[in-house]
């Protein structure tokens, strides 16, 4: 039998289970499958798991750049892009904390990417888990993420390759994905109509894990092509379909990803310095009264407000990418940081935005008794 046959099943073992406990619940599985590699650690050969791990996370942002077709973008409200305005003074001012704690000029923006950027897959699930998506705070919270996600794909194409060379040749190659699809994607598009949902699901990760290799092949950075092939395919009316049929490989690969990240964040965090404790602390608080100030701006409520800033709490996806960037690249201080705030923020992120109307309950009491006002005043007289 292969190892790699053992350690998957154990791995899909571990997950299984601690996803069933937390199912009842309500909350997102997501920081189980961190905590599960933590606690397995070293004693499980994540090695032999590839490339289902990395493949989960090209699929994870293909999927996230499903979200970026012309609809998409066309339906981000006014009261959106003001609460993005203020939820992106979060760059300037992680990039100011990062040059306060010793960084280059290129280690402090990573850092402003890990502490401005937001989980748009844990949000997401909970505001939809939770039966909100029709709430206006939520209208509010996803334009949010939708802007945090093209910003941060911006910064991914500044900094994930190999220099100036690399940016060029990911701006080339961009443009001749478009050109692509603007003049032979309607064709394409005829010719998948007629495949089968099977054939269709091998070419779409194919064209995923192909565009990812060309990009690192011109030096630009993998994780931006598969967010390009997501974005191409969004544009040509794909959404549905690849949504449909990569959903559940994506949830494998993410669960497998996220596993291995928990597994391989020990030895990254036996090194833990005071700085980077206080770098994380300060990454929570840091966003909740901008995004408090971005609701108000959108016009929500004080409730609604408090909502919104509390939703946007959980990191993720895209803080692990820039975590390995940065590790790659020579910043372990920012590395620790992306990693401890995903394993924080998660748990934490996933109780406050289950028990939001409770916090907001208890520190607006006021709305309490006006309640029992009006309900005192429609009783009938005995």
């Amino acid at each position: 039998m292969h190892p790699s046959l053992e350690a998957f099943a154990l791995a899909a073992g571990l997950l299984a289970l601690g996803a069933a406990l937390v199912h009842r619940f309500g909350f997102p599985p997501l920081p189980v499958y961190l905590l599960t590699g933590l606690v397995v650690g070293e004693r499980l050969p994540v090695e032999d798991l590839e490339p289902l791990p990395s493949l989960g996370l090209l699929l994870l942002l293909f999927s996230v750049g499903l979200e970026f077709g012309p609809d998409r973008l066309r339906e981000l409200s006014g009261k959106a892009l003001r609460a993005g305005f203020f939820d992106a003074l979060a760059l300037p001012l992680g990039f100011l904390l990062g040059l306060l704690a010793g960084l280059d000029l290129r280690g402090a923006l990573l850092l402003a990417g890990v502490i401005y950027i937001s989980s748009s897959a844990v949000i997401v699930k909970l505001i939809i888990d939770l039966r909100r998506a029709a709430n206006p705070e939520s209208e509010v919270v996803l334009g949010v993420l939708v802007l945090e996600d093209l910003v941060i794909a911006l910064l991914l194409a500044l900094l994930g390759g190999q220099g100036p060379a690399g940016f060029l040749g990911g701006v080339a190659l961009a443009l001749a994905y478009f050109l692509f699809a603007r003049f032979l994607g309607p064709r394409l598009v005829r010719f998948m109509e007629g495949l089968s949902d099977e054939l269709v699901l091998l070419l779409g990760a194919a064209f995923t894990a192909g565009t990812a290799l060309l990009f690192h092949a011109v030096g630009a950075s993998e994780g931006v092509g598969a967010f390009l092939s997501g974005v191409i395919a969004a544009g040509l009316g794909l959404r549905e379909r690849f949504e449909h049929l990569f959903g559940p490989v994506r949830d494998l690969g993410v669960a497998l990803f996220f596993l291995v990240v928990g597994a391989e964040a020990l030895g990254l965090l036996r090194g833990l310095t005071p700085w980077a404790v206080g770098l994380v602390l300060l990454g929570l608080l840091l966003k909740l009264p901008l995004n408090h100030l971005g609701g108000a701006r959108a016009g929500l409520g004080r409730k609604r407000r408090l909502y919104s800033a509390l939703y946007l709490v959980p990191r993720g996806e895209f803080n692990l990418v820039l975590g390995a960037l940065a590790l790659g690249q020579g910043y372990p201080l920012v590395a620790q940081v992306a990693v401890l705030l995903v394993l924080v923020s998660i748990p934490l992120g996933a109780l406050l935005i289950r028990y939001a109307p409770e916090i907001a309950q208890a520190l607006y009491p006021e709305a309490r008794p006006r309640k029992r006002a009006k309900r005192a005043e429609g009783s009938p007289v005995k």
